[in-house]
């Protein structure tokens, strides 16, 4: 840090141009002016000390080491201009009286070099200038007047210095005060700098796109990562509308508007999480995930808008592999399968009671239940593998409907030893998708059933929100529980928790995955309350009234 102090401190030379010369000055101006008109006085000896005496003190500012005049023992020099003035005054008195009022220099000196000890130097040096005349003729205070005559000089001299020491201390402390200011500022400022440093260094060093604007809509700050993502769209950070042309959705091919693209919505307020879209020319794409978030001071003013973004071309596209390599894999099954369980069945037709006879009645029946065992897990493959599931809504009765659903699955939980029950609203009316709400709550009941052990329960229950713009289908049991990291992944495809592998529980793990996407697709969510051997609680929350939603696009990333 700089540590060069804001007032340089003064130099002997400086001492003689502010307070020696003036006072010199003012010597040879009285002495020749007082000369000129009373010419007597050129053979004064009282005159003449007092010349000689200024003269000298003034040389001393000549001397090749001057150092000393800066340190305590400088106070010779305003004590031997006072004695200078003194004989000076008192050759001119009967003349020039007010010659006195020179002595303020030397006063003035002490006030503003020497601590308030030395003041008292100053009434004894007025006194002086004062009573030196009276003694050079040995004259006594004979009078109140002379009384006054002698003393009034050195209390106004006193008082006036008493005054500038005051107003120098004060000046003192404010300077010094303005110094540890300006020495806390600056090393405010190097930390600042310092702290910006490394955000820029850091922002540089991660791989995601960061920028930042103010509350006007101004670029602060953008990384390297957020200008080449920048160039890839076609437009530049420092000028509007923060958008370019080659924006696409999620299915690689629709152009998305300037004013839908990432940075303008975030400018507007909209909220922004984990939106997936495709930057550059088709054939040299790259798929982010961009978020955003506002930012505010204490007072709730405004700050401005942080927009990050990252590279996720790898994942969509081992994503996207993934997503055709199982639709793929899952249309090859099904249709061999397919013909496995239909010529089982037509076996199983053909003969009839000579199946016990021959001995293979029960491997035919177990080549059958399992082949349909295969078909539904490839259906479920289908239906996880679907990036855009596309509603029939009606308007139906959502109680009517889980009680249904609950019915087709009570004889799987009585086989299972779980007790399951379903409790209704009346009137719960919605628009929504029968069959793939059926679905979704088949798919959580059996996970329900399934995780609960023998003894244990299921309960359902459809509501209405205190609006009635919310439909709720809570499905409860005892089982299990989920840890907090089951409760994350859980949605995930593919996702099995530890404790499900340990247990050898049959499954693919995609039935809450598509749970999750139904219900999306819906405009709705789905909640999860549950701790280990607690049990769980999957809500499902749905409009009353579906808005017009688009076919769910954005599938391919959602684990």
């Amino acid at each position: 840090m700089n540590n060069r102090p804001l007032w340089k401190p003064m130099r002997p030379e400086e001492l003689f141009s502010r307070l020696q010369l003036p006072f010199v000055a003012g010597i040879v101006f009285v002495v020749l002016a007082a000369g000129a008109a009373v010419p007597s006085l050129w053979t004064s000896e009282v005159l003449l000390i007092g010349v000689i005496v200024a003269g000298a003190t003034s040389a001393v500012f000549l001397m090749p080491r001057r150092g000393w005049l800066l340190t305590p023992w400088g106070i010779v020099v305003p004590l031997l201009d006072v004695v200078a003035l003194a004989f000076v005054r008192a050759a001119l008195f009967p003349y020039i009286p007010t010659v006195g009022v020179l002595c303020l220099m030397p006063f003035a000196w002490i006030a503003l070099r020497y601590r308030w000890q030395a003041l008292f130097l100053v009434f004894l040096g007025g006194l002086f200038i004062s009573a030196l005349p009276l003694l050079m003729r040995v004259e006594q205070v004979a009078t109140p007047l002379m009384l006054l005559n002698l003393v009034t000089l050195p209390f106004l001299a006193t008082g006036i210095s008493i005054g500038i020491h005051l107003a120098v201390q004060s000046f003192r402390r404010s300077r010094q005060q303005v110094e540890d200011a300006a020495v806390r500022l600056e090393t405010t400022l190097e930390k600042s700098e310092d702290d910006a440093l490394v955000l820029r260094t850091v922002l540089d060093t991660v791989n995601g796109a960061v920028a930042f604007y103010n509350a006007e809509g101004r670029p602060v700050l953008a990384n390297r990562a957020a200008h080449k993502m920048a160039e890839v769209v076609g437009f530049r950070f420092d000028t509007p509308p923060f958008a370019g042309p080659h924006v696409r959705k999620a299915d690689r091919t629709t152009p998305v508007p300037c004013q839908e693209q990432i940075v303008p919505r975030a400018l507007r307020g909209d909220a922004i999480r984990n939106h997936l879209e495709w930057l550059g020319t088709p054939g040299d794409q790259m798929a982010i995930l961009a978020s955003s978030r506002r930012v505010h001071r204490p007072d709730g003013a405004l700050l401005g808008t942080v927009i990050a973004a990252y590279d996720v071309t790898d994942l969509a596209d081992a994503i996207e592999v993934r997503e055709e390599f199982l639709t793929t894999v899952s249309h090859e099954l099904r249709t061999p399968l397919t013909s496995v369980v239909g010529y089982t069945e037509h076996v199983i037709d053909v003969l009839g009671e000579d199946a016990d006879r021959l001995g293979v009645a029960n491997a035919l029946g177990a080549i059958s239940r399992n082949g349909d065992v295969l078909l539904e897990r490839v259906a479920q493959l289908l239906t996880a593998g679907n990036k855009k599931m596309v509603l029939a809504p009606a308007v139906v009765d959502v109680a009517g409907l889980v009680e249904e659903t609950v019915e087709v699955m009570v004889p799987v939980a009585r086989q299972a030893g779980v007790d399951l029950s379903v409790e209704c609203d009346e009137n719960v009316i919605a628009e929504l998708d029968a069959r793939r709400i059926e679905q979704a709550v088949e798919n959580v009941l059996t996970n329900a059933v399934k995780f609960t052990p023998r003894g244990g329960s299921v309960s359902v229950k459809v509501s209405r929100r205190a609006d009635g713009e919310q439909v709720h289908i809570a499905i409860t049991d005892t089982g299990i529980g989920m840890s907090a990291d089951d409760k994350r992944r859980v949605f995930d495809r593919f996702y099995r928790s530890t404790e499900v592998r340990k247990n050898a529980v049959q499954g693919i793990g995609v039935g809450l995955s598509i749970v999750k996407s139904i219900v999306g697709a819906h405009g709705g969510d789905v909640t999860i309350e549950s701790e280990p051997g607690q049990g769980t609680t999957i809500a499902l929350h749905l409009p009353r009234m579906r808005a017009a939603i688009e076919p769910a696009a954005e599938f391919a990333l959602s684990a």
